[in-house]
């Protein structure tokens, strides 16, 4: 009898032991929810984070197939420089073997397991704390939409319609469907993408928006939501600029979006660098920022 075992690349790179075709592989594992048409499958646990509600326990059999798993990267609509697997699209490598700390940077490993006819093997349970985290998910999913049609999020969605429309040959637009989140990144280089994305939270509403390198919180209102309609107006014009203060010893990063009514909303972030023996350590997003130096971004077009 055949079962997959999904295992996890940090998991295995973690604490693993090697195992490659042909070999014995025993793993403690968790059932999957099963799926018409397709052997049973497992998840492995190097870590004993299973709840103690769910069956699990230890499996052994011989190691049939391996394929390690990579998912592309895609931008999270209206979360500037952040990425997330598209697990929509697995992309299938095949493999003779896994070692215990793997170099190849897999996502998941997907192995075929021959167990003996009649083994004992964990049911699919969700337990309380998976059924718990799927209802947070689906009232956080629910509050999103209705988000989506109240009077600010009625307001965004427009916003990001016109700007698709507007500014389709300037800027690739990353869009989610599932709540008022946008993405736009021009394709002139020098000049500056911007975000913007309605909260989830229950408690806390507002809507976040990223210029350039400066992050901006304001709460859920239509005058705030208008707001995004300047610092856009402001990224396609090239009014946005980065500052280094003071030049000599940067302890301050600033983003400055400059309205053509003469505001202007400054985006800080104080720092001190770490100083010892003669070397200076600072994180690398602020050390990247600090090499940039003081400028001003380009225009989303040059006419």
């Amino acid at each position: 009898m055949q079962i997959e075992v999904v295992i996890v690349g940090w998991e295995q790179g973690c604490c693993g032991k090697p195992f490659a075709l042909g070999g014995p592989a025993t793993w403690p594992l968790q059932a999957i929810a099963p799926e018409p048409g397709t052997l049973p499958r497992f998840v492995a646990d190097s870590h004993d984070q299973i709840p103690p509600d769910v069956p699990h326990w230890r499996v052994t059999g011989t190691v049939v197939a391996i394929t390690g798993i990579s998912y592309p990267r895609i931008l999270v609509p209206g979360m500037a420089g952040t990425y997330t697997g598209d697990t929509s699209a697995p992309q299938p490598h095949e493999l003779s073997a896994v070692g215990a700390r793997p170099e190849d940077n897999f996502s998941e490993y997907w192995v075929v397991l021959e167990v003996p006819d009649g083994t004992d093997l964990p049911a699919h349970m969700l337990g309380a704390e998976k059924t718990a985290q799927l209802d947070r998910e689906a009232r956080t999913t629910q509050r999103n939409r209705q988000r989506m049609t109240d009077e600010v999020g009625l307001l965004l969605e427009a916003l990001a319609d016109d700007a698709q429309r507007r500014y389709a040959d300037l800027a690739r637009a990353i869009r989610a469907t599932d709540k008022s989140a946008l993405t736009l990144e021009p394709h002139r280089t020098d000049a500056a993408a911007i975000s913007w994305s309605r909260s989830s939270d229950e408690g806390n509403d507002g809507i976040t928006v990223q210029v350039g390198d400066g992050r901006w919180r304001f709460p859920a209102s239509p005058d705030d939501a208008a707001l995004v309609r300047v610092f856009l107006d402001a990224a396609v014009t090239g009014s946005v600029e980065e500052h280094v203060r003071p030049a000599g010893a940067p302890q301050r990063l600033e983003t400055e979006v400059l309205a053509t009514d003469g505001r202007s909303w400054t985006a800080t972030i104080e720092f001190r660098p770490f100083a010892a023996g003669g070397v200076v350590a600072m994180p690398g997003l602020l050390w990247a920022r600090v090499q940039r130096g003081e400028h001003r971004y380009g225009p989303w077009t040059s006419s």
